[in-house]
């Protein structure tokens, strides 16, 4: 067996704690006043960290599109990323997306279930059909008004055990999967799917039959690439518009 292994890493290494301060920085800053980042140096010495932990964070920013650097100017932010609130590419949970936004938001468990899994959610998360899975129904509510329904289903050959309540249900579920499971949710694969409201639907939102809607299918991986988590998210578009940016380059 070869004893030269890749050594895994924690989830929050200096790099990502690095890009969620100049995340959380540049979110703040009014850029109307302001619209450049401090040198390198600067904040290696602010955040503590090194100028090649720095550069890694700012390179990661630029491949974003959330800042532009060349030689001479320094390192600009983009003038449009005040208007990124909700990008589609950023795992943020939706509730505290509302309120950043200004509205009173609220969750609530509509039910859950241990049942079998289907063939094709037992193709997403990894294990035969038939096996068992816990699912849960969950509503996200911007000024008592639902904006956001989560269905999660998550195997339950992953529990570490089953003690646990719908109270329990009614906070985190990423939390609440990496604390039951004990495993980290380091990354998610997202697919878009435009749908119409069925009988369903058309109660958890109170909008017609047939109504458009925006469907998210995540799957959140643990650090090692196991499925730990697949989620229908769904949407309206009364709260909730998703932005991407995408870097146009040319080449000769």
């Amino acid at each position: 067996m070869n004893s030269n292994n890749v050594k895994k890493i924690q989830k929050f290494s200096a790099v990502q704690q690095a890009l969620e301060s100049l995340r959380k920085y540049i979110c703040e800053l009014d850029t109307r006043n302001e619209h450049r980042l401090p040198s390198e140096e600067e904040l290696a010495q602010q955040l503590g960290i090194s100028r090649l932990t720095v550069r890694e964070a700012l390179a990661v920013l630029e491949s974003d599109g959330v800042i532009a650097r060349s030689q001479g100017k320094g390192t600009v932010i983009n003038s449009f990323v005040p208007r990124l609130t909700s990008r589609i590419d950023t795992s943020r949970e939706i509730d505290t997306f509302l309120q950043d936004n200004g509205y009173k938001t609220s969750s609530r468990v509509l039910g859950f279930a241990w049942r079998q899994a289907d063939k094709d959610e037992a193709t997403k998360l990894g294990i035969s059909e038939g096996e068992d899975i816990l699912v849960v129904k969950k509503v996200f509510m911007a000024d008592a008004i639902v904006a956001a329904f989560y269905v999660d289903r998550t195997p339950r050959s992953l529990f570490r055990h089953e003690d646990f309540t719908e109270q329990d249900l009614e906070k985190s579920m990423f939390t609440f999967i990496e604390n039951i499971c004990n495993r980290q949710i380091t990354h998610d694969v997202l697919e878009i799917i435009p749908v119409v409201s069925d009988e369903e639907l058309s109660k958890v939102f109170n909008v017609p039959l047939l109504t458009p809607l925006l469907r998210l299918d995540v799957l959140e991986y643990a650090e090692d690439g196991v499925p730990l988590m697949y989620n229908s998210e769904y949407y309206t578009d009364k709260f909730i518009r998703f932005t991407l940016c995408r870097n146009v380059a040319f080449t000769s």
